[in-house]
């Protein structure tokens, strides 16, 4: 059977089947053989990992693989068997050979559907060069952002990391608390808060997991995790303190929280179901913690109620921002980084959207789906909207979530939205589902405002002025709001500043003004912060230029705008000096240290797109003159190294582009 899969795979890749044909026959051996699949997948994965198909074909043929596994499945009326998540297990593709991989029929009293699951597993941290010329550089460290490199300790290694281990002198654990896709958490002391005195001396710690240490991105994932979520400070997204390392094992330290994942208590629901105001309250804090994760622009890429913590207090807390990923709306918000977590391609069957089972780019929509499914829940006693059959299948098989009793009209219509699989249908942001979702306002204050109407009116005041006296209480309430800490409304509120009329924008800039420019002094050094590796400078500028338009006499701002000029002044000088060494030592091509000016170039087009250096046409002379010294010497495959990365900056150079073809035709002969 598995040379038949392979035979199939092979003449697809070679042009002579189609895709049709490709799953006619992939169906009929799934159907008589249900572990198939696995074995598909595990050949799928070699022939990527040897380089013999690149990551656009790995992708399409991966997702053709689950779609017919998923029709083959129906066909066979199984259920899914998802045993292997017991212990909510994080696994590659290449883990999963032999395993059932049915990922669209679980029923809603079966939590497996909760599980985090890899879907398609990329290429691995270090990429292999190719000779195709692109315009940009691949993502990257710079030497000039803070990193940590990870090499041998003499600290202890523990085989039998558990109870009673004391980690770096200082953290003693004391109970298991749970496992996720990478790190086992326990519960821990914190001896130095014991030595202080402090009545709450405990903390959670997240530890890699064995499985994912052979990962060999786990310690820059769990570094990512950490350092994101460390950027994420808000009242509902779980605290996390540092990341750090004892011997062979790795962890973070986050706050510890008392109370439970909204998985078990939507496990308790079905039995004494929420009220609606109270459910509303657990969707209405999740979408402040998830709103402003995407104002730090980062997607979650994993919201599910295991995801989700309910505190003893009643507020709720998002965790595991693990494979969480940086908006690529546009080129200038990707995040600088070495490691992508789309690599891992991880979902939650029944809380993901079609474009993430395809493994395309996130979008802050695919967080909306999970947070809505999440919200139904909680709504409806517990069901899911869809039984948790996995999004690609929903449209095909016509299944439609039913509406939730004592929802109102705009709420039925916001959270029906939110569920469609279609996601150029589905709301757009978090604060507009937030908004969506509110209740009614009070009848009583309507009450009054109809009774101070009747009042004007009779009074012959007139029916215009009365609703501008509306508009602008309204004005009022929305600003209290704000300042009481609605932060959805707050971001809805500064967008749509500009298109106020000038009186009520004059209402709205100085009763928030201080609110204002703290929003837009956050968002500027969300994107222009060199320290930690945040380069532009062109958003930063942006961004100031809008709040000056609305506080052109602030000094809060003049000092962010001379800030902000000192560093990028600063870090330009660092820059071209850096530009200037390596130019002169002739390192023009990628070196382990990250010491070249690849480096250098991509972090000057993001602070200056327009720098003079990134035309330097003595630059481009380097390289061909370099790239004909070693052609001289015969060693083409060098020589070809230089040609790339020339073109890569100078990509119309008509020199560079002759001696490209040139050593092609010399290794095709």
């Amino acid at each position: 059977m598995s040379d038949i899969c392979e035979s199939l795979i092979n003449d697809y890749i070679a042009g002579t089947l189609d895709v049709s044909d490709l799953e006619e026959g992939l169906e009929s051996i799934f159907v008589a053989m249900p572990d198939g699949h696995g074995e598909a997948q595990s050949y799928l994965q070699g022939l990527y990992t040897n380089d013999t198909i690149d990551s656009g074909n790995f992708t399409q043929i991966s997702h053709v693989i689950s779609k017919v596994n998923i029709q083959a499945t129906l066909k066979n009326n199984q259920q899914t068997d998802m045993s292997y998540f017991d212990e909510d297990r994080t696994m590659h593709l290449t883990d999963m050979s032999g395993m059932a991989n049915d990922i669209d029929l679980i029923s809603d009293d079966d939590d497996s559907g909760d599980k985090t699951v890899i879907v398609r597993a990329g290429s691995g941290i270090d990429d292999v060069e190719k000779s195709d010329v692109s315009t940009d550089f691949s993502e990257e460290i710079s030497p000039l952002a803070p990193r940590i490199i990870e090499k041998p300790s003499n600290s202890t290694n523990y085989d039998n990391l558990g109870p009673g281990i004391t980690l770096k002198d200082r953290f003693v654990l004391l109970e298991k608390l749970g496992q996720g896709g990478m790190g086992v958490v326990f519960k821990a002391k914190d001896l130095l808060k014991v030595e202080a005195k402090d009545k709450d001396p405990y903390v959670a710690i997240k530890v890699l997991t064995d499985a994912f240490k052979k990962y060999s991105g786990s310690f820059i994932a769990l570094q990512r995790e950490a350092s994101k979520a460390q950027r994420l400070a808000h009242p509902n997204i779980a605290t996390v303190y540092d990341f750090d390392r004892d011997g062979n094992t790795v962890f973070m330290t986050m706050e510890y929280l008392q109370g439970k994942p909204l998985n078990q208590l939507i496990k308790e629901i079905t039995k004494k179901p929420l009220k609606l105001d109270h459910a509303l309250h657990i969707i209405e804090e999740l979408c402040s913690g998830l709103a402003y994760a995407h104002e730090k622009l980062l997607i979650h890429s994993d919201f599910k109620p295991g995801n989700c913590f309910l505190l003893s207090d009643g507020h709720v807390k998002l965790l595991d921002f693990g494979i969480a990923r940086a908006s690529t709306q546009t080129e200038e918000e990707r995040e600088n980084t070495m490691f992508d977590p789309a690599k891992l391609s991880a979902v939650t069957p029944a809380y993901a959207t079609p474009e993430m089972f395809a493994g395309m780019n996130p979008d802050p929509r695919d967080d909306i789906y999970g947070l809505a499914c999440v919200a139904y829940q909680l709504l409806s006693g517990g069901k899911h909207p869809y039984n948790k059959v996995a999004s690609p299948k929903i449209k095909e098989l016509g299944i439609k979530p039913k509406p939730i009793k004592g929802l109102n009209r705009r709420q039925q219509k916001t959270l029906m939205k939110a569920l469609t699989v279609v996601r150029e249908d589905r709301v757009a942001s978090v604060e507009k589902f937030s908004e969506g979702m509110r209740s009614k306002k009070s009848h009583t204050k309507t009450i009054l405002l109809v009774t101070l109407f009747i009042a004007i009116i009779g009074a012959g005041i007139g029916y215009k002025p009365f609703l501008e006296f509306r508009e602008e209480q309204q004005l009022y309430d929305k600003i209290q709001l704000i300042k009481n800490g609605d932060k959805a409304m707050m971001i809805e509120t500064i967008w749509s500043l500009n298109q106020l009329d000038p009186e009520h924008q004059k209402i709205i800039s100085v009763g928030l003004r201080r609110e204002i420019i703290t929003f837009y002094r956050d968002r500027i050094r969300a994107v222009f912060r060199p320290a930690e590796g945040l380069y532009d400078y062109p958003r930063a500028v942006d961004l100031l230029g809008q709040a000056k338009k609305h506080y052109p006499d602030s000094v809060a701002l003049s000092t962010i705008e001379d800030q902000m000029k000192e560093q990028h002044d600063r870090l330009m000088t660092s820059l071209v000096s850096l530009y200037k060494r390596y130019y002169d030592a002739k390192k023009l091509i990628k070196t382990p240290s990250g010491e070249d000016l690849t480096t250098v170039i991509p972090i000057i087009k993001r602070v200056d797109p327009k720098h003079f250096l990134l035309k330097d046409e003595a630059l481009a002379n380097l390289y061909l003159s370099e790239s004909e010294k070693l052609i001289g010497a015969s060693k083409f495959k060098d020589a070809s190294n230089y040609i790339v990365t020339g073109l890569k900056l100078f990509p119309d150079d008509t020199r560079l582009q002759s001696l490209n073809k040139q050593i092609n035709a010399q290794s095709l002969n």
